[in-house]
């Protein structure tokens, strides 16, 4: 992970296509070439009409400019950037990660899923292994990738495991 400041890429690798603006510029510039006169006879008809639109020689420069600052956004934002990553996972091994899964936690199960999306996010990008821990199924340690299924809105039981069991589970 690049980090400048407080912004930081998650793919950082991808922002050498920067590099490639130059071209793109150079290829936006570039207008075809002239097309090519032929001596027609009955165009004499149609040299009184006066043209209703005309074609520039060259593609403007606000357009350009445009053009090239949409291509660099493109670019950037396929780096993933970060806005202040936080680094909360400190520790190094494998994360415990405890969920209450029961009947009771279904009132706030948004949230919930949202912070495990959150944490195996962060886990995933440190490369750490996951040990989840619900209290109505067997413990799993899978990496964090394999987790993100548990974040469904499926995943909420109706009756809840008895605590006490995870809790021996976990020691």
């Amino acid at each position: 992970m690049l980090t400048l400041g407080s912004l930081a890429f998650a793919s950082p690798w991808l922002l050498v296509a920067l590099a490639a603006l130059p071209i793109i510029w150079w290829l936006l510039r570039v207008t075809p070439p002239a097309p090519r006169r032929i001596a027609f006879p009955a165009i004499r008809l149609l040299l009184g009409l006066a043209a209703r639109e005309e074609t520039p020689a060259r593609t403007p420069l606000w357009l350009i400019l445009l053009r090239v600052a949409l291509a660099m956004l493109v670019i950037v934002a396929a780096a993933h950037p970060l806005l202040n990553p936080q680094t909360r996972l400190a520790s190094t091994g494998p994360i415990l990660v405890i969920v209450d899964d029961g009947w009771a936690a279904a009132r706030d199960w948004p949230a919930r899923q949202a912070a495990l999306a959150d944490l195996l996010a962060e886990a995933e990008r440190e490369d750490r292994q996951v040990v989840l821990l619900t209290t109505a199924p067997p413990a799993t340690n899978e990496p964090a990738a394999s987790l993100f299924r548990h974040c469904s809105p499926s995943r909420g039981r109706s009756i809840g495991g008895p605590r006490w069991r995870a809790s021996k589970r976990c020691r």
